[in-house]
C-alpha cells in the first residue's frame, strides 16, 4: 500500500512537471513567434543599390520604419517590395534591382520587428498590413499615383490581409503565401516536431493571439485575397513543406480573376528569385505586362 501511494506521488509530480513544462514552452513559443526578429541590414553602399536613398516613414498606426527608395523620374508607378517573417528588406535587393531596371520607382522596407524598423511584436501580417499602408502613402508623397506590390511568404501574407484597403495598385505577386495561420502553424508543426498543430498548438495559440491582439481566425490571407480588385500573381514551391500545394491551390482558388499561378519545380521555402532567376524574371515581367490588359484570363 506504501509502496503504491509512492508511485502515485511520483505519477503525480511527473505528470505536474509535464504539465508545467509543456505550459511554460508553448508560451516561450509563443513569445519568440511574435517577438523581434533583427537580423543586420547591409549598408547601402553595400546593398550595391547605388541609385537609392536611406528613408524612414511612419506605418498607418505611427511605427517608425526603415527602407530604401529607389526614384525613377520618368514612372509614376512604384513597386514595393514586402520581405519575409525573420528577414529583412535586404532579401528583396535583387528585385529592386531587376524592377529599377525597367522603369519603376521602388521601395523596399523593413517590416515592423524587423531589421532596422521600430516595434517589438510580429502578427504574420496582421498588424503589418499597417506598415504596407504607410509605405504606400510615403511613395505617394514623392509623386507616385500607381502601385505594384511583391510579397514574400509573410509579406505576401501582409498584402493579402490588407484587402480592401488597397488603392491604386495595378498588380499583385504573392510568394510562398499561407492560405491561413492555423494551417501553417499544423504544417510546422507536423514538420519539425511530426505531431499535429492542435496538439502542440492548443496552448500556444491562445498565448500567441493575447500577445497580438487578434484571433488566429482573423489572419487569413485566403480570406482576404479575394477583396484585392488588381490582377494577382501566385507562386510557391512545389516542394514547399510550409506551405503545401494545396494550401497555394486554396489560395489560389480565392482569387478573383485575372490570375496566375506557377508552381515552382523542386523548389521548397526559399527565395523564388534565388532559386530560379531566369524563369522568375520572365513570367514576372510577362505578368506585369499583361496585367495592363484588363481583360487577361486566368492561367495556370
Amino acid at each position: 500500500m506504501v509502496k503504491r501511494k509512492r508511485y502515485l506521488v511520483i505519477a503525480a509530480t511527473a505528470g505536474a512537471l509535464g504539465l508545467s513544462a509543456f505550459v511554460w514552452g508553448s508560451a516561450h513559443q509563443a513569445k519568440q513567434l511574435t517577438s523581434a526578429f533583427r537580423r543586420p541590414v547591409p549598408s547601402l553602399a553595400d546593398s550595391t543599390l547605388t541609385q537609392a536613398e536611406s528613408v524612414t516613414f511612419p506605418s498607418l498606426d505611427g511605427l517608425s520604419l526603415s527602407g530604401w527608395w529607389l526614384p525613377s523620374p520618368d514612372s509614376k508607378t512604384t513597386v514595393i517590395l514586402l520581405h519575409g517573417h525573420g528577414s529583412n528588406r535586404r532579401q528583396m535587393i535583387a528585385r529592386a534591382k531587376l524592377l529599377h531596371r525597367h522603369g519603376y520607382s521602388v521601395l523596399l522596407y523593413d517590416a515592423r520587428g524587423h531589421g532596422e524598423s521600430a516595434g517589438d511584436l510580429v502578427s504574420f501580417g496582421f498588424h503589418e498590413s499597417n506598415d504596407l499602408l504607410g509605405a504606400m502613402d510615403f511613395a505617394r508623397s514623392k509623386g507616385s499615383n500607381k502601385f505594384g506590390l511583391i510579397g514574400a511568404s509573410q509579406g505576401g501574407a501582409t498584402i493579402a490581409l490588407t484587402g480592401d484597403r488597397l488603392k491604386d495598385v495595378n498588380w499583385v505577386v504573392l510568394e510562398s503565401v499561407y492560405s491561413d495561420l492555423r494551417t501553417a502553424v499544423d504544417r510546422r508543426c507536423r514538420y519539425h516536431a511530426h505531431l499535429p498543430g492542435w496538439l502542440l498548438g492548443c496552448l500556444m495559440i491562445p498565448f500567441a493571439e493575447s500577445k497580438v491582439g487578434a484571433s488566429i481566425n482573423q489572419i487569413s490571407p485566403r480570406a482576404m485575397v479575394e477583396k484585392i480588385s488588381a490582377p494577382v500573381f501566385v507562386l510557391s514551391g512545389n516542394r514547399d513543406r510550409h506551405t503545401l500545394t494545396e494550401d497555394t491551390q486554396s489560395l489560389f482558388g480565392a482569387v478573383h480573376s485575372p490570375k496566375t499561378l506557377w508552381l515552382v519545380e523542386g523548389a521548397g521555402h526559399v527565395d523564388l528569385y534565388g532559386f530560379a532567376k531566369e524563369r522568375y524574371e520572365e513570367r514576372l515581367l510577362a505578368f506585369i505586362a499583361s496585367a495592363r490588359t484588363p481583360e487577361t484570363p486566368a492561367t495556370k
